[in-house]
């Protein structure tokens, strides 16, 4: 089966108002699946985020759309997208920021269960797999979350799977959101889309890195 028989591999990133997690997970995605995918196979990668309370139209928040662009990625054009149904079952990987979030997509479209993980669960999954090869078309990226669904179990404390939500709160909790999501979604661009081992270990360093990560919230808070 080719990219002719498999048209499009869609990520969908999840959190409750799509303008701080999900859209930091969105950005990076996109950016790393237009870096590492070979670029006949990343044209078919399509990257999008939503939220289940989402502020339509809202931009990513300034702190986080710095730490964006501290890790590589672009949040400018972000606008905060309210979640449907089809957009969840149009979607060949669903990454939410939390269980509850998880829960409540699943309560939505049930059909979307195999493919639907937490952030954190799908980073812990895909550091326990080794790529036999690099991902050349649709259908590996889809036998990839084939194979991590099967993997599911092999975690003990679920209660590690969410993403703290930074909304009203200072700069430490910026930093953990920054640790609890970017490293786990590393880890599943090392497997799902072929980041080079040494990128992988820069990545968790940059994420938890306050040094570097606080000075980008400082020029953000700057008119």
């Amino acid at each position: 089966m080719g990219l002719s028989m498999v048209a499009e591999f869609s990520i969908l990133t999840v959190c409750t108002g799509n303008i701080h997690r999900s859209p930091l997970a969105a950005s990076l995605l996109e950016t790393w699946a237009g870096w590492y995918l070979p670029a006949e196979l990343s044209s078919h990668v399509d990257v999008r985020s939503a939220g289940l309370a989402a502020p339509v139209g809202s931009p990513m928040g300034r702190r986080v759309r710095a730490m964006a662009e501290a890790l590589g990625a672009d949040g400018s054009n972000h606008a905060a997208r309210q979640i449907d149904d089809e957009l969840i079952a149009s979607s060949s990987l669903v990454l939410v920021a939390s269980r509850r979030h998880r829960d409540e997509v699943l309560s939505r479209v049930p059909s979307a269960l195999r493919v639907t993980f937490t952030m954190r669960e799908a980073g812990r999954i895909a550091a326990g797999i080794v790529a036999d090869h690099r991902p050349l078309v649709v259908r590996d990226l889809v036998e990839t979350v084939a194979a991590m669904a099967n993997r599911r179990g092999d975690h003990v404390d679920p209660a590690t799977d969410d993403v703290i939500d930074p909304q009203g709160l200072g700069d430490d909790a910026y930093l953990q959101m920054a640790g609890e999501e970017v490293v786990p979604l590393a880890h599943l661009a090392a497997l799902l889309l072929g980041m080079p081992r040494p990128d992988l270990d820069a990545y968790i360093a940059a994420a938890q890195d306050p040094a570097a990560l606080t000075a980008r919230f400082t020029d953000a808070e700057r008119p």
